[in-house]
Order: C-alpha cells, then sequence, then structure tokens
C-alpha cells in the first residue's frame, strides 16, 4: 500500500506523529551515550544539524536550489534566523544534559508552548484567554519546584551545574519558541525541504561557530561516539523534528503540539530504564504540575472548532 504523501490520510498523520515522539523521546538518551565517548555537547548538535543538511543535500541540488532561488528575499531570511534560534535550541539542550537529569531537561524544553504564548504577547500584541495564564501561572508553579530543589542536587555528570543546566533548558525553550514564531511567517508559502534545509544549514552554522570559538577539534574521538551522534540525527532530527515538519502543514499546530508532551515521560522512562535516573519526589511532582500547565495552555489557544451542517 502506497502513501500519497501530498494528501496523507489521518491514519497515515498519527502514525507518522507516534513514530515522530516516540524517535524523538530517545534523543536525550543518544546524547548521554555521546558523552561517554567524550563527545563535547557542541560537537554533537553540530552532528545532528549537519546530518540533516546532508541528508536532504541531493534533493536541494536537483531540484531544491531552484525553489529556494524563487522564495521572496525575506522568506529565505526568516528561514535562516529560525534556523539560528534552532541551532541555539539544540545546542543549549544538549549541553544542559551535561548538568541535569533527562526528566529535568525534557520538562523545561516541554515548556516551549509557555514561551510562544509569552512572545504572541510581548512581541505580537495578542490577548491571551483566561484559561492560557491558568496553564502559565501552574506551568510556573511547576518550574520553581524543579529550580528550588534541583538547584543544589547532585549534577546528572560530574562537575556539572545543575543551576547552569536549567538555565540553559529554559533559554534553549525560549529560543525554540522562537523559531516556531519565525517558521510560521515562512512555512506556509514555501515547500517542505527547502525550507527545512535552510533550517539545518543555519543551525548547522551556528555549532559549528560554538565549536570554532571553543577550539574544539571536528576528529579523534572514539567511533562509536560518532555512532551515537549519527543515531541522534536519524532519530531526532530526520525522524522526530522533520516528520512534525510535515505532519505540521496537516494538522492542528495545537493538536500536534499537545500529543508532543508525550515526549518529556517517554524520555524519563529512557533514562530510568537505561541510566536508572530516579528523581525526587518534589522533582517528579514539579514536573507533572509543569507539563500539566502546558497542557493547559495548548487547550486554551486551540480555536473553537466551526461545523457546517
Amino acid at each position: 500500500m502506497r502513501i500519497n504523501l501530498s494528501a496523507p490520510s489521518t491514519t497515515h498523520l498519527w502514525i507518522l506523529v507516534a513514530v515522530s515522539a516516540f524517535a524523538w523521546s530517545f534523543g536525550p538518551i543518544c546524547v548521554r551515550y555521546a558523552f561517554e565517548y567524550d563527545m563535547h555537547p557542541a560537537l554533537v548538535s553540530f552532528g545532528r544539524m549537519f546530518t540533516g543538511v546532508v541528508m536532504f543535500a541531493p534533493y536541494i541540488w536537483h531540484k531544491g536550489a531552484r525553489e529556494i532561488a524563487a522564495m521572496p528575499a525575506r522568506s529565505r531570511w526568516l528561514a535562516l534566523i529560525a534556523g539560528t534560534m534552532s541551532g541555539i535550541n539544540i545546542a543549549l539542550m544538549v549541553a544542559s544534559l551535561e548538568h541535569i537529569s533527562v526528566l529535568i531537561n525534557q520538562a523545561f524544553i516541554a515548556t516551549i508552548p509557555i514561551w510562544v504564548a509569552f512572545f504572541e504577547v510581548t512581541l505580537l500584541k495578542q490577548q491571551l484567554g483566561k484559561a492560557v495564564w491558568i496553564g502559565i501561572l501552574a506551568a510556573l508553579a511547576g518550574g520553581l519546584m524543579i529550580a528550588f530543589t534541583t538547584a543544589d542536587a547532585p549534577a546528572a555528570l560530574p562537575g556539572g551545574n545543575p543551576a547552569l543546566g536549567i538555565m540553559m533548558a529554559v533559554i534553549s525553550a525560549c529560543s525554540a519558541a522562537l523559531y516556531i514564531i519565525v517558521g510560521r511567517k515562512v512555512r506556509g508559502a514555501v515547500s517542505f525541504v527547502p525550507y527545512i534545509w535552510l533550517v539545518y544549514s543555519a543551525g548547522a552554522l551556528v555549532t559549528l561557530a560554538i565549536i570554532a570559538f571553543n577550539g574544539i577539534s571536528l576528529i579523534g574521538y572514539d567511533v562509536r561516539g560518532y555512532l551515537w551522534v549519527l543515531l541522534l540525527a536519524i532519530l531526532a532530527q530526520i525522524i522526530g523534528h522533520g516528520a512534525l515538519n510535515f505532519v505540521l502543514r496537516f494538522m492542528s499546530p495545537t493538536t500536534l503540539t499537545m500529543t508532543v508532551q508525550s515526549v518529556p515521560i517517554l524520555s524519563a522512562i529512557w533514562a530510568f530504564l537505561i541510566f536508572s535516573e530516579m528523581p525526587t519526589v518534589p522533582q517528579a511532582v514539579g514536573s507533572v504540575i509543569l507539563v500539566f500547565g502546558v497542557t493547559i495552555v495548548l487547550r486554551g489557544q486551540q480555536p473553537p472548532t466551526s461545523r457546517s451542517d
């Protein structure tokens, strides 16, 4: 049976969402394994973004370059800005895993919709409903509970700084929110592959600049470390990120983002099973409250459906 990618069925879309969420949730595990082979966070981030560039390069060479050239200049610049924000998001998310557990990392990354709502109010001057504000306050309460009970806790890796890890995860979520907001201005008017290739290219350049600034070598690591970075790129970048960007063209962003809230839970389960990462009771409760608050925000942002009989 063939899947018509120009007009996928609802069943096929939900299968893509499920596969995407599952693949994305394993991303932090790949990062942790790469760290075991002394791979620097910036190198891990670059490998993830650059693999996406290489993966779509044949299409860009044969067809996509013409589509990019035909884009309005404003769309190209916005796509590159979105990619820059995505690169910052990935770099900080990966780096934070040196300092905090997978559960806490993913809980704060899950606040992306909160920051999207915040920037919509502050930058786009939009109005938020009461339910959205309730969700924001709930998420803030959960986030503060995690922060206060984690700042002085042992780091996820020796020599880490949990407070710094939390700050990195929060800034990462902010960057991802800006990536989403900017991407909305472009995504509806351009083709999927050219857009995502520009995003990956800009993100790869950002992470490469971090590598150059810190004088990090690109070679000389255990081959197993490179393999974990490659697996991270395939699971989180190509399948997770790429499939969701494709599905976004056919499904409600609110519905899609609510479904992705399962990713932090799945990631925490993998971390517990593989690395025996057991959160404290306050951390677990705070994470549940935070994700619950984000869900309220997403529900509050969902426009009412209209029926036509």
